[in-house]
């Protein structure tokens, strides 16, 4: 236990050193700008949001030079710590802000708020067994510090989507602590907190209930889920929260630093996730919007365009670039038809647009009608029917707005933003982690709801009631999935890491097995094995999308036993580890010839190495 309570500590300590790095490195940059800031959460905001970017780029840098050994890492973390140490000496400028008062509402809303950050806290400190993060969030970096440098992953088509956050879990790895990966993440969610909080206080008029939305935010169950785990979503949702709220300041004082800071952040949260693109669009109609109600010139809006979209394109665009150049395709594996992409083909292309139209519950009119209800009452974790929970918040909530004609102009621009950015998603893919951005501005706008109907006591009390019985609902859910991970044991030491991946991660004892007892010069062919290659410390190749692909391909286009054998001995591999209930069970996707050249290839080149359940470990003979 004591040395487990020394490696948290380690880890909270490497937080700490990463949270004063970035902020003092963003503090650095922000102390350049002419603005007064409105605040000193303000000046942490977003000293912490421009820090996290320009921090990411340069390991961004070391990944591009082939430069991520252990001296090139060491003295960027080096240089990195010396700007910071500048950017926390350098004074910014801030206004004095009186802390708004405290309502009982609000009081009961920071003690519940509190419960669940220190419980997502506690899952936090557990080893990581988030599937994304298994698969690319933490396997990619992986790779990339093994090979010193970016490089094409064959089977990982991940590898080629935006990876600005999974820059600073590389630096976790390299610390070895996949742990602080988690808690940089978590630190996310804090972040956007702050966000919320200063949204509340200076940008919507009177808002009462900053701590009551920030509540809101934190127990949406799939929030809840994304916060303890090394995945990328509150990377892309805290950049898009510093967006929107540096638009509203260039909105009101037209200060062109404010403009700037809103593309930069706009194209930061882009070289985090595809889906992020299209914030950049809604800041273009923004500025429109704007120059059309102030009556400005054609030259001087174009201007403004220009200076924004400049600058999300110099924050976004290096990773689209990297894309580009390793796969031939900027949004690899997206666009196929256009163009191309390394290691894709048409038909996995089809299959994959065919998987996305998938997601959600339907795509006929009916089921569009129904969406907001299927969204929020019937979603399922770890399910095509969105694959999250929501909970009926949004939905019993908002209708409210209707009932009040007249809403200050901030509001009816972030009703319209939420407006298209949902329906944006409603089609493309329906995952409700895809809206994980949205969420800090709806329940922002759930809390100025409330504001408005607070002397309307019947209205108000039915309101309370609503969002007393959603905050149940979700909370009913995080309890279930905290029960069912059980934290405490593994995180004080009482159980071993070993035993916890074992019990959550049913694969997990083959891998184990695979890195104690195969030879260091082992390669692996891993078939639906969830694809959890961040756990495979041997060289390794999945598919990480159809999984039996390449080796349904090898089967199809060989006919016989000893030719299946050369094309996988031509390929390096030396071992075979699959799930047989899947390669070959009732839900394989091989055909029935498949299967029987599969059997007969493995009768007569295959030794048996370990069998574990459904698992089988196999060496090519």
């Amino acid at each position: 236990m004591q040395t487990t309570f020394v490696q948290q500590g380690i880890t909270i300590l490497f937080l700490t050193f990463w949270c004063l790095i970035t902020t003092g490195v963003g503090r650095l940059c922000l102390s350049a700008a002419a603005i007064r800031l409105a605040s000193r959460g303000e000046g942490l905001f977003l000293s912490a949001g421009i820090g996290i970017a320009i921090t990411g780029y340069t390991v961004f840098l070391l990944g591009v030079t082939g430069s991520l050994s252990v001296s090139g890492i060491r003295l960027l973390l080096i240089s990195l710590a010396s700007f910071s140490v500048a950017g926390w000496l350098r004074p910014i400028r801030t206004a004095p802000a009186a802390a708004p008062g405290r309502s009982v509402w609000e009081l009961s809303a920071s003690l519940l708020l509190g419960i669940l950050l220190l419980a997502g806290f506690l899952l936090t400190l557990t080893p990581e067994t988030g599937k994304d993060a298994l698969i690319y969030h933490l396997a990619i970096p992986k790779l990339y510090l093994l090979h010193h440098g970016f490089y094409f992953i064959p089977g990982n088509v991940f590898a080629g989507y935006p990876l600005l956050g999974e820059m600073h879990y590389l630096l976790a790895l390299f610390l070895q602590n996949d742990i602080l990966a988690k808690a940089m993440n978590y630190a996310l969610v804090c972040g956007t907190l702050l966000g919320m909080g200063l949204f509340a206080r200076h940008i919507l008029q009177n808002h009462k209930f900053p701590r009551l939305s920030m509540l809101i935010f934190v127990s949406i169950p799939s929030v809840f889920a994304v916060s303890h785990a090394a995945y990328n979503d509150l990377f892309v949702t805290f950049f898009t929260l510093a967006a929107i709220y540096s638009f509203f300041r260039w909105s009101d004082d037209r200060l062109t630093a404010w403009l700037i800071l809103c593309g930069l952040f706009s194209g930061a949260a882009a070289a985090c996730k595809y889906t992020a693109l299209f914030l950049t669009p809604l800041g273009c109609l923004g500025i429109l919007y704007l120059a059309h109600r102030s009556g400005n010139g054609v030259r001087e809006t174009l201007r403004r365009l220009a200076l924004y979209v400049a600058a999300a394109l110099i924050a976004g665009s290096p990773f689209y670039l990297k894309n580009w150049i390793v796969t031939g395709n900027p949004f690899y594996p997206f666009f196929y038809g256009i163009f191309g992409g390394r290691g894709w083909d048409g038909n996995q292309a089809r299959l994959y647009d065919l998987l996305i139209q998938n997601l959600g519950m339907g795509r006929d009119l009916l089921d569009y009608l129904l969406l907001p209800w299927n969204l929020s009452l019937r979603a399922k974790m770890d399910s095509p029917a969105f694959d999250g929970i929501l909970g009926p918040i949004f939905l019993l909530t908002l209708p409210f707005l209707a009932a009040k004609s007249r809403w200050e102009t901030p509001l009816r621009m972030i009703l319209t933003y939420a407006l298209l950015t949902f329906f944006f998603w409603a089609s493309s893919a329906q995952q409700i982690r895809y809206l994980i951005p949205l969420f800090p501005i709806l329940a922002l706008i759930v809390g100025a709801i409330l504001t408005r109907y607070q002397s309307r006591k019947k209205i108000f009390g039915l309101l309370l009631c609503i969002v007393a019985g959603s905050l149940v609902f979700n909370i009913y859910h995080i309890a279930c999935g905290f029960i069912k991970i059980n934290p405490l044991p593994v995180a004080v030491g009482l159980e071993s890491r070993d035993h916890f991946l074992s019990r959550t991660l049913p694969p997990y004892a083959m891998y184990r097995f695979v890195n104690q007892a195969l030879p260091p010069d082992a390669r692996v062919f891993l078939v639906y094995m969830k694809n959890y290659t961040f756990l495979c410390d041997r060289d390794c190749y999945a598919d990480a999308m159809f999984e039996a692909h390449t080796l349904q391909k090898i089967l199809r286009e060989e006919e016989s036993p000893d030719r299946v054998r050369n094309r996988l001995k031509a390929a390096g591999f030396t071992h075979l580890l699959y799930d047989e209930l899947y390669l070959l069970g009732e839900p394989s996707p091989l055909s029935a010839e498949e299967k029987q050249l599969l059997i007969a290839f493995q009768n007569s080149h295959l030794q048996s190495v370990r069998q574990q359940g459904s698992y089988r470990l196999y060496r090519l003979i």
